[in-house]
């Protein structure tokens, strides 16, 4: 059962979005240090895939120690599952080429914490405990990817949190790519349904941002040479997709 993972947030404040990082510890703090910690109001939203890099250097570990860290300590940070950290759960690899991804991260931790366990239980019990979705009061639904086009109803959505992590629709929020899985009228018809004028995602590798209708895809680390994030004041109503191109930033890239 997957209650308590839908967080709403108030029309006050500030909310910074960022997508997969896949393991770039050094991306992961210079997005850190954008974000107030102190500031109850000042939310920090990463939507989903923290581990599994493809390279050597690889931070993963790092990265969900600090992030569990800081989960537990403030209420105004809120990390996402995205579907490389859904496979731990559902013990179902992830492969990026011929690598199995699952398999290499189990290695990773037997490299730093010395051995598998107790580490791989703490984590897939950290990222069963991930929230899915985010809405803000000013208009904005947040989701590692999505949607599932086969939601036609409030009750369609909310059947997500009835079921475990295997169910469809939630396998839809979590791998779904742009006209592949979904088109702009299934955007539209689900911001509708949903009672949001926009939805932000990751997963699919974009030159910075990408719109899709009034969806907008991000690439903030992972495969991007412009690294975006959006920087939102949740104070202000966000009415369509063209709003939120006017409050996407950039990180410095290597």
């Amino acid at each position: 059962m997957l209650k308590d993972k839908f967080i709403q947030l108030p029309a006050k404040g500030r909310l910074l979005v960022v997508t997969d990082l896949h393991g770039d510890l050094e991306d992961y703090e210079k997005y850190i240090d954008l974000w107030d910690c102190n500031n109850p109001d000042h939310h920090l939203v990463f939507v989903g895939d923290f581990i599994h890099a493809t390279c050597e250097d690889d931070g993963s570990i790092e990265i969900i120690d600090d992030v569990i860290e800081k989960y537990e300590k403030y209420p105004n940070f809120h990390p996402l599952l995205g579907n490389h950290e859904w496979s731990h759960i559902v013990r179902s690899p992830v492969f990026k080429g011929f690598n199995n991804q699952t398999q290499e991260f189990e290695d990773l931790i037997k490299k730093k914490k010395g051995s598998l366990e107790p580490y791989l239980t703490d984590y897939v019990e950290f990222f069963k405990s991930m929230p899915l979705f985010v809405q803000t009061e000013n208009g904005l639904f947040i989701s590692h990817t999505g949607p599932s086009r086969f939601i036609h109803s409030m009750n369609d959505f909310n059947m997500i949190f009835d079921n475990d992590y295997n169910y469809d629709l939630l396998h839809d929020f979590l791998w779904n790519r742009y006209d592949n899985d979904y088109s702009v009228a299934d955007v539209e018809g689900f911001l509708e349904i949903i009672g949001s004028n926009c939805m932000v995602v990751g997963h699919t590798v974009v030159d910075g941002y990408f719109t899709y209708g009034n969806q907008l895809i991000v690439s903030s680390s992972f495969g991007s040479d412009n690294k975006a994030y959006l920087d939102v004041d949740l104070s202000l109503p966000v009415r369509n997709v063209d709003y939120l191109i006017n409050n996407i930033k950039f990180i410095q890239g290597e």
